[in-house]
């Protein structure tokens, strides 16, 4: 009997453990906005301070409505204020409270989906019940383009697109925010014919969810990969310019290089369209190997330097501290000059294409620019779905009640060509990305540029 009083002891505890007062949510939301405006160098870049106080007065009035607020909806609440600013580097995080979810072995949403300008389609369900894409009409009982705003207005980003890989990447971390854990989901669904459906699912493992989603190829184990297509064509694709895996990655590029070199490779495809971003000393790395023109990541970069700033970077520069403290130059832009890249006895000289998508971002968005910007090559698929000058470089903050993670940009980045036009990357060539195609495993960009290289032959040899 004892054991029994002290286990549900304990499981009350873990759900005191995830309630906090209003006072306590109040306190970490006037902390996410006094960082906004203390650490970002620009933060009302397209919300205004007039707009952003009247936002957050409505937050305010929200929490002193209520006497206490579960982790999930102070996240919800306080990810929508942090979205308003329209910033994909700027960001509230309920991951890594999630994955603690997960290893406590929680179930989730049984469904993959995508999300598109006509709404929420689903790709399958982990039992198999659903054999081809449909178009999601609810989920229990929520209609589902309510539910696909509620979604995206928890989501930081600049362009939809990118909002949209996101979501459908974090769908079902986001149904736990919403949904909590019910029980069973019920699923409302059209067919391509128009025939509607629904249907009950069990929430699953997330050990299930991810074997099926491998299943359909939906996401790729290996962060990157060297292929040959053809006898003088190649695709290098990187996922990833992550410093963590900087000596793997420059190994694997060094080496599909003296691939390239030793196969006779005359045309290369880089595949950047799941590439997140990362360190652009990557970037520099991969540009050195396709090309030994004169070149710069960034025309200028405009860094804000906040006592938070300066406390995460260790800054002791004592000329730098001077500027700033003393003639109150808190934010220094630094501009950049094209320089030589150092040279490379693998350098290719063969045509060059660069694929993107909505999920390229950040550090990949930047080397796309400059591919572009300097005619290096030619870009191929959809608009990136970070912008091509854009804030970023995050400094990482913990709300003090919530525990919940808040990423705040503190510098701004002008693309190589010196330019902002608010776009990400423009493809030379637009192909848009298609789920189902995706799942007949046909790549309509790869194909496209394949074609592009046999034209060129033609050319050639009529020549």
């Amino acid at each position: 009997m004892r054991s029994v009083v002290f286990l549900l002891f304990l499981i009350g505890s873990c759900a005191i453990a995830q309630m906090f007062s209003a006072d306590e949510v109040l306190q970490d939301a006037e902390f996410v906005y006094q960082k906004l405006k203390d650490v970002h160098v620009n933060i009302f870049h397209t919300f205004s301070e007039i707009e952003a106080e009247e936002e957050f007065s409505k937050l305010k009035s929200r929490l002193s409505a209520q006497q206490y607020l579960g982790l999930r909806e102070a996240f919800k609440l306080l990810s929508e204020f942090v979205a308003l600013f329209k910033d994909g580097h700027t960001y509230l995080s309920i991951t890594d409270q999630f994955y603690e979810y997960l290893d406590a072995d929680g179930k989730i949403v049984p469904i993959l989906v995508s999300f598109t300008d006509e709404g929420i389609i689903i790709l399958a369900d982990v039992e198999g019940k659903i054999n081809e894409p449909c178009l999601l009409m609810s989920l229990n009982g929520i209609p589902a383009e309510e539910l696909k705003d509620e979604i995206l207005r928890m989501i930081s980003y600049e362009k939809v697109s990118f909002a949209y890989v996101k979501a459908s990447k974090l769908f079902h971390q986001y149904c736990w925010v919403i949904f909590k854990e019910p029980e069973s989901f019920g699923v409302e669904y059209s067919t391509k014919q128009g025939v509607q459906h629904k249907i009950e699912l069990a929430p699953v493992s997330f050990e299930e969810y991810k074997s099926r989603r491998d299943q359909l190829n939906l996401s790729n184990e290996k962060l990157w990969d060297f292929s040959t297509v053809g006898e003088n064509t190649a695709i290098l694709r990187i996922d990833t310019f992550g410093s963590y895996y900087e000596k793997d990655l420059k190994q694997f590029i060094k080496e599909a290089f003296e691939r390239v070199k030793r196969e006779g490779i005359q045309n290369l495809i880089i595949d950047l369209r799941e590439n997140g971003g990362g360190d652009s000393r990557i970037a520099e790395y991969l540009y050195s190997f396709i090309s030994d023109k004169p070149y710069r990541i960034y025309a200028e970069v405009h860094v804000k330097y906040s006592d938070d700033a300066i406390r995460k970077l260790k800054i002791f520069d004592p000329l730098l501290l001077f500027r700033i403290k003393v003639l109150k130059q808190e934010t220094i832009v630094y501009r950049n000059s094209l320089k030589k890249p150092k040279k490379n006895d693998l350098l290719f000289n063969g045509n060059i294409f660069v694929l993107t998508g909505s999920q390229t971002f950040s550090a990949a968005t930047d080397f796309a620019a400059m591919m572009k910007d300097l005619k290096i090559a030619t870009i191929v698929g959809e608009e990136t779905g970070g912008l091509a000058s854009s804030y970023g470089d995050v400094l990482p903050l913990t709300l003090p009640n919530t525990g919940l993670r808040l990423g705040v940009s503190f510098k701004y980045f002008v693309r190589c060509g010196g330019f902002d036009d608010k776009r990400g990357v423009i493809p030379d060539v637009v192909i848009r990305a298609d789920p189902h195609s995706v799942l007949q495993g046909v790549d309509q960009a790869v194909q496209t540029v394949l074609e592009i290289v046999r034209n060129d032959d033609r050319a050639k040899e009529r020549r």
